[in-house]
Parts: structure tokens; C-alpha cells; sequence
């Protein structure tokens, strides 16, 4: 059964909800290790407040190898597509060997400070033949080079029965000394796992959905309608495209939404769909009706974490669209939208919209979620209902949604739809 919120165009200007950080940290929910929380980036630039490494180290901070590893398992997965497995590998001869997902921008640490009172929250699992793990130490790095802990997994109240537990403790000071405003603004690792005598080579244990949760806050879910050409908010329930693009192919609107899901609620399974709903399959877009006669415009749509254009290490990402052929696992031709601002004609970011009387299969379903806590965010797809073998999905759950149509439409017409973003809890 789904309880539904809706959120339709018309009533965004009473649901608008601007946020602006510098990155993302201020955020409710401030996603470590996880998929369906925007927080850190993993390998980031040095200039990226949130860029951070996953790194193995004994507790002199003198990288080892061998120490520990880590492993993405997908089996049994809850959050996301992917999970952690951390197994201890010759714990004796390397010193005591940890995890740490650490800071890595250019000042070495990030200034968590808002997060007093709050709480870091994850996911972790430990099968009844790795019952030693849960002696497995959990802690922090915070204004030096010297972790502390709060507690092993076994105190924080995880049992070896290889069943997900949620875990947390507590960002204050009656936890340890040494957590604290000042210190918390130079946090050097956010999470730490670290052995004690009793794990041994070997055992492994599971981890999740590692997230920081601000205090005293719900948290929220908005949609904001915002300019393309500068980012600006823009009191509208209108979606537009300028005449110029008549007969131009596919253009993207003058207008995007800002979507995002900044919660920790205690209902997990959400999904966010997008989809217009005109009534029929074959008005998948914007139309117009003459003369008893339908005139389509179909529409497509891309997510993206960061504001469009933009170029980083896999160069150019643009607002140009055009549309490539490709053929399927069964040999059947199919089409797909690509970033033609881009070097690839293969990689497909722009999807195609759906009217909701299409959504009849999880693949019809899944090609029209924009996010959820199964997946994070729908970042591209090369071939229809072929999400997740291809991994179409990146971490987050803030995005830029763009839209776009095939302006190659019948003039003298005036095309409308009803776009409708859809916030579902399962």
C-alpha cells in the first residue's frame, strides 16, 4: 500500500523551499557512506569541501596494506544498490588495523560543528560465525590525528544474528570528551572502525547508510522552480520553452526544479517519480488538440547533482539533447536522449517522460523514479528498463531536474501538459 504526497506545479509556489550551502554540509541528513543521502564525494578534488577518501590505516595513522579491506556486496542489500563488507586481514602484523572515511579537501577536515546534540546514525550486519567482529571498536577522528571511540558494535547494540541493525550514538560531550563544537568543526574522519585483541584475521562485518543528523530538525522535502540561465528562484507554476525553439529539435525548458528529500524519517522505503498525467501512453509530453485531433510533444528529463553546464574529469556536461538508435539484447532497435554537448553519443542522461497511465511494469515504474531510498538518485540510462544492470543511478537526493521537449511540433497550437513530481512512501 503507498500513501501518496503530491506536489503538482500549481502548488509549488506554497511549497517552495529554498536551501543554499556552500557545500553540503548544513544539511539535515549529511550522507557518509550512502546512496540516498547527499553529503560527501568520494575521491573529490582537493577544492571540494566534501570531497573524502575510504582509507585503511593502523592507529599511528601510517598507512599499511593489508590491514583491512573492503568489499561492495549487493546481496541483501536495504539502502542503495551497493554495501560495504569490511574483513580484517592479518590484524597482528600491521599494528591495529581501521577504516576511516576521511576528510580529504584542501584543509584536511570539515566543519561539522552544527551537528552538536545531533547523532551519527548507520546500518551494520555481522553473521553468527563473525561474532567476534562485534568487538569491533566505532569512533571518530576530530581536531588531531588521534581517533577515539564511543563503543564496539556490540554496545551500540548490534547482534551476530545477520540481520540489518540501525546503530547510533550520540554527538555530545557525556558521550566523550572529546566530542565538542570546537573540536567538531575539525573533523578529520567521520566514522572510524577499528579492531580490538579479540577480532582476528578474517572476520568481516557489513556497513551501510553511514549518515550525520542534525539536531532538533524533521528535516524537509521540497520542489523549487528555478531559472536556467542563472539559478535564481522564480515565483511561477509555469514550465516554458521559447518560441525561438520551434522547429529546433529537442530544447531544454527555460526552467528547472531544484528536488530534494533532506530527511531521516522513520519510514524508509520513499520514491520520488516524475510523469505527466494527460490521460494516454501516447501523450507523454505537452499536446494540443485540434479538430478533434492530438498533437504531441513529447518530453524528456535529467537529474543532475550539479547545476547544468558544468565540466569535470569526464568532460562536458550540457543542455543539448539529441536523440541516438541503438539495439537491444534481443536485437530490437530502441531509442535513447544524449548529451550531444558531450564526447559521448552512447551515454544517455536525458530519459523520456511517461504519462502516468503508462507506468504498468517496474520497469515502466522504475524508468520514471527520479530518486528513493533503493537507489539514490536516476542519473542516466542507456536502454529502457535496463536501470539497474547498468547502474544508472549515482548517491544523492538533491538534484537539478531539466526538461525538455521535441520542438519539432505543429504550429499555430497552444501545447500544455500537467507534470506531476510524486513523493511515495511504501
Amino acid at each position: 500500500m503507498y500513501i501518496k504526497k503530491v506536489l503538482v506545479l500549481s502548488l509549488f509556489l506554497c511549497l517552495m523551499v529554498s536551501s543554499v550551502y556552500a557545500s553540503n554540509i548544513g544539511r539535515t541528513v549529511y550522507g557518509v557512506f550512502a546512496e540516498s543521502a547527499t553529503g560527501t564525494h568520494f575521491d573529490g578534488a582537493s577544492s571540494d569541501a566534501d570531497s573524502v577518501v575510504f582509507e585503511f590505516w593502523n592507529d599511528k595513522w601510517t598507512q599499511y596494506v593489508n590491514t583491512m579491506t573492503s568489499t561492495e556486496k549487493t546481496a541483501g542489500v536495504v539502502e542503495g544498490l551497493v554495501y560495504s563488507r569490511l574483513t580484517f586481514v592479518n590484524p597482528y602484523t600491521c599494528g591495529w588495523g581501521a577504516s576511516v572515511i576521511r576528510s580529504s579537501n584542501s584543509s584536511g577536515y570539515k566543519n561539522m560543528s552544527e551537528y552538536y546534540n545531533g547523532k551519527v546514525k548507520f546500518l551494520a550486519r555481522v553473521t553468527p560465525a563473525n561474532a567476534k567482529a562485534l568487538n569491533c571498536k566505532v569512533g571518530l577522528i576530530l581536531n588531531s590525528d588521534t581517533a577515539f571511540y564511543v563503543g564496539t558494535l556490540s554496545d551500540l547494540g548490534l547482534q551476530a544474528n545477520n540481520t540489518w541493525t540501525e546503530l547510533s550514538f550520540n554527538l555530545k560531550s557525556s558521550v566523550n570528551s572529546n566530542i565538542t563544537t570546537t573540536n567538531l568543526a575539525k573533523t578529520k574522519a567521520l566514522i572510524v572502525f577499528m579492531q580490538d585483541n579479540n577480532v582476528t584475521t578474517d572476520l568481516f562485518f557489513d556497513v551501510d547508510y553511514i549518515r550525520w543528523i542534525k539536531p532538533n530538525s524533521t528535516g524537509s522535502f521540497s520542489v523549487t522552480v528555478k531559472k536556467v540561465s542563472d539559478n535564481s528562484t522564480l515565483s511561477t507554476d509555469n514550465i516554458t520553452w521559447a518560441s525561438s525553439n520551434f522547429q529546433t529539435g529537442w530544447k531544454v525548458a527555460e526552467q528547472y526544479l531544484e528536488i530534494d528529500y533532506d530527511k531521516d524519517s522513520s519510514t524508509r522505503d520513499w520514491n520520488v517519480k516524475l510523469y505527466v498525467n494527460n490521460g494516454s501512453k501516447s501523450k507523454n509530453g505537452l499536446y494540443a488538440t485540434k479538430a478533434g485531433k492530438d498533437y504531441v510533444m513529447p518530453m524528456c528529463w535529467r537529474a543532475s547533482e550539479k547545476t547544468l553546464p558544468y565540466t569535470d574529469g569526464n568532460g562536458a556536461h550540457t543542455l543539448q539533447i539529441a536523440k541516438g538508435e541503438g539495439i537491444d539484447d534481443e536485437g530490437k532497435p530502441y531509442d535513447y536522449l544524449y548529451d550531444s554537448g558531450s564526447n559521448s553519443t552512447t551515454y544517455a542522461p536525458w530519459l523520456f517522460m511517461q504519462d502516468l497511465t503508462a507506468l504498468e511494469t517496474d520497469k515502466d515504474k522504475d524508468y520514471s523514479t527520479v530518486m528513493s531510498y533503493h537507489t539514490g538518485y536516476h542519473g542516466y540510462s542507456g536502454k529502457y528498463g535496463g536501470l539497474h544492470d547498468e547502474k544508472g543511478y549515482y548517491a544523492g537526493s538533491k538534484v537539478a531536474l531539466y526538461l525538455g521537449a521535441d520542438c519539432n511540433a505543429a504550429g499555430g497550437l497552444k501545447y500544455q501538459g500537467n507534470i506531476l513530481v510524486v513523493l511515495e512512501y511504501e
